[in-house]
């Protein structure tokens, strides 16, 4: 395990941790003093890592793969990129998972997760997709859907203004945004590829998405391998399909692009590597 220092801007490990290391990690969330890992090691397991005792154990399951964890109240909410999969939820008073509703999705596309967010104590979820029509792929704009935890259904929302594929969902000051991916999907292997996609935030008063410029943020090396996106004001670097948020604020009326170049040691991690954002003891950041 380890943090990145943004002094020095390079990953540095954390001390007094024996993490139990699974093959491959899907994507971790993190809720009071605890951080959840969906992970697979032969088996697919929910790795809990106590921050305070420094101790991990395993939470089973018969899931399969879960690619986004969100945590929503009293819950862990657990969904997968097959959306054929029942979705799960983890009640950390129970310690027991159970069921929620199905969303309702059209079985004549193919959809694919942009992920998952929490805003206002309820569940969104992003889907790009795809549909077959005389031997050729359409792509359609991405759709967005919410669960109500208190009223346990789905409602599907307004759909993107372009298209997104491999992309994220994610909150700033209290707005729903997708950022990173691209405008196209291999349909046989589920890769995205050809331009990256545009950022977008989200209206939930009006239920609709508007296109968010880009004026501070220069093209090519090392931003694109950072993913920098400008979102009010603030410049997030998406690693790994994970947010970061640089501490970087442009000023009002500023007409020069953001220099990035110092950063790119953030992007030098494994491919299956997840990221969060956790506190921790400070005697912890102490590297071995």
């Amino acid at each position: 395990m380890q943090y990145f220092d943004v002094k020095a801007k390079m990953w540095k490990p954390l001390a007094s941790t024996a993490p139990i290391v699974p093959l491959h990690c899907y994507c971790v969330a993190a809720a009071g003093s605890n951080l959840y890992v969906a992970g697979y090691d032969g088996n697919h397991h929910i790795y809990r890592y106590d921050t305070e005792g420094s101790l991990w154990e395993k939470l089973s399951h018969h899931f399969g793969e879960i690619n986004n964890l969100c945590i929503v109240d009293e819950y862990m909410y657990a969904i997968s990129s097959r959306c054929n999969q029942v979705h799960q939820r983890y009640s950390f008073a129970k310690r027991q998972w159970q069921t929620f509703a199905e969303v309702r999705l059209r079985n004549d596309q193919r959809f694919f997760c942009n992920g998952a967010a929490v805003l206002n104590s309820k569940l969104y979820v992003l889907y790009g997709r795809l549909w077959y029509s005389e031997y050729i792929w359409f792509k359609g704009n991405a759709g967005l859907h919410c669960f109500d935890p208190v009223k346990n259904e789905w409602e599907e929302k307004a759909t993107t203004r372009r298209q997104h594929f491999g992309s994220s969902l994610f909150v700033v000051n209290n707005k729903l945004y997708v950022a990173g991916g691209k405008t196209n999907i291999d349909a046989k292997n589920g890769s995205p590829s050809g331009d990256p996609a545009l950022v977008e935030m989200y209206d939930e008063e009006n239920n609709t998405w508007s296109v968010v410029k880009q004026k501070h943020i220069p093209r090519g090396k090392p931003n694109a391998r950072l993913n920098a996106v400008e979102i009010e004001g603030k410049v997030f670097f998406i690693i790994n399909k994970f947010p970061v948020d640089s501490g970087i604020r442009i000023p009002p009326g500023e007409r020069y692009p953001v220099h990035l170049g110092e950063w790119e040691k953030l992007a030098k991690i494994a491919p299956n590597a997840v990221l969060c954002y956790l506190p921790v003891k400070r005697k912890s950041l102490k590297s071995e």
